[in-house]
């Protein structure tokens, strides 16, 4: 983020921001060479918790992260392209984790998931409600993004659902 505009919060600058460091374009001065793999990761690493920080701190406690995530939402359009989706979906779980915390709670998280899976996964109130009445801990980056996965490859008739697979797994276990 630009030093200038350090006290202003622009949930498009900071979206803006966080796919340059997810897509490698702010990693200017990171080498490309064989062996400089770790060095690009703890960079991103670094960066992102940097913009999580400035989100932290510039984000007017009058302001709903969901209020912004649906402006930004809005003004990306439905993006079609996977890639695209994908990438504001991770985005939405990065900005609703709190003081640099690697989960974030499960009422976030079904708010969350509420705001950007509408349209996109038919069993979503199921899952929610799942989710809300079974759920003690929270939620993980990988739990967030297999609930993604399911919901592309899993129909309303539960056709494609893999009842050994690794998401009914981490149901099963959480509610007992």
């Amino acid at each position: 983020m630009d030093s200038s505009d350090s006290n202003r919060f622009d949930i498009f600058e900071i979206y803006r921001s966080y796919c340059d460091v997810r897509s490698g374009k702010a990693q200017k001065d990171v080498s490309n060479g064989p062996g400089d793999e770790a060095q690009r990761c703890k960079f991103s690493r670094e960066a992102l918790a940097q913009l999580l920080k400035f989100v932290e701190t510039c984000l007017p406690t009058s302001t709903s992260i969901f209020d912004e995530l649906l402006k930004l939402q809005l003004k990306l359009g439905h993006m079609v392209d996977f890639s695209e989706f994908s990438c504001f979906y991770d985005f939405v779980f990065f900005m609703c984790r709190k003081n640099g915390q690697k989960n974030i709670t499960v009422s976030k998280a079904v708010t969350a998931w509420k705001l950007v899976l509408v349209g996109r996964f038919r069993l979503l109130n199921q899952w929610c409600d799942f989710v809300q009445e079974n759920q003690r801990h929270n939620i993980s980056e990988d739990t967030w993004q297999q609930v993604l996965a399911f919901s592309r490859c899993v129909h309303e008739n539960l056709e494609g659902y893999d009842p050994e697979g690794i998401l009914s797994s981490k149901c099963y276990h959480q509610t007992r």
